[in-house]
């Protein structure tokens, strides 16, 4: 018993979450807390860095797409790792015009990436990892059921190029850098507000 013990101890971490707030970012904290690990967490508002405070996290209010206020931040935290979950999904609705949608979180996947990769960097953060998605993106070939070595559909539909391309941009620069990606299939539910109206209209499928 005494062993367990200390194991946990030699892999408490703190831990940079970036979209703490977030549906998905608010559980991720929450878990990391529950096993021992210390979070400091990035919000966009007061509010929001309220949420992540009542989680047991240190908030932090800042712009992800502010290359300087980031590097400052995380060289100020001094993360043992950095978990990219920012996403600026909340009130999607208009997915007829899908990239004009995705527009800001298209930025956070490639500009906000790039601060924090070179914020990891500088900081000599070797644990990185960045939230990703799956579904749709593959190509249409092979079977049913896919594998990070099944290929990425190289012509996605004219509305979707430019979220396809801040997706490729993310994952490729985050593995070139040596961490790591997790890609998501679909998720919705009553922290994730931005899909439940089109669900509610018949705009978005519901598979499962």
């Amino acid at each position: 018993m005494r062993g367990d013990v200390t194991d946990r101890k030699e892999i408490t971490m703190r831990v940079f979450v970036a979209g703490a707030s977030g549906a998905i970012g608010t559980r991720l904290v929450s878990q990391l807390i529950d096993h021992g690990h210390e979070v400091v967490g990035s919000a966009t508002s007061a509010e929001s860095a309220g949420r992540v405070r009542a989680l047991g996290a240190k908030p932090v209010v800042l712009d992800l797409l502010d290359f300087q206020a980031v590097r400052n931040t995380v060289l100020g935290a001094q993360p043992d790792a950095i978990a990219h979950e920012a996403t600026a999904l909340a009130n999607l609705s208009d997915l007829k015009h899908f990239d004009r949608s995705f527009a800001q979180t298209n930025r956070l996947r490639t500009e906000g990436t790039d601060a924090l990769l070179a914020a990891a960097r500088e900081a000599g953060v070797q644990r990185f990892v960045a939230q990703s998605y799956a579904s749709a993106r593959y190509a249409r070939v092979g079977g049913a059921v896919k594998t990070e070595d099944d290929p990425l559909d190289p012509t996605p539909v004219r509305a979707m190029q430019q979220t396809f391309e801040a997706m490729r941009y993310l994952d490729e620069a985050v593995t070139a850098a040596g961490g790591a990606i997790l890609r998501y299939g679909g998720f919705y539910g009553a922290d994730n507000d931005g899909l439940v109206e089109p669900v509610r209209k018949r705009q978005f499928p519901i598979v499962g």
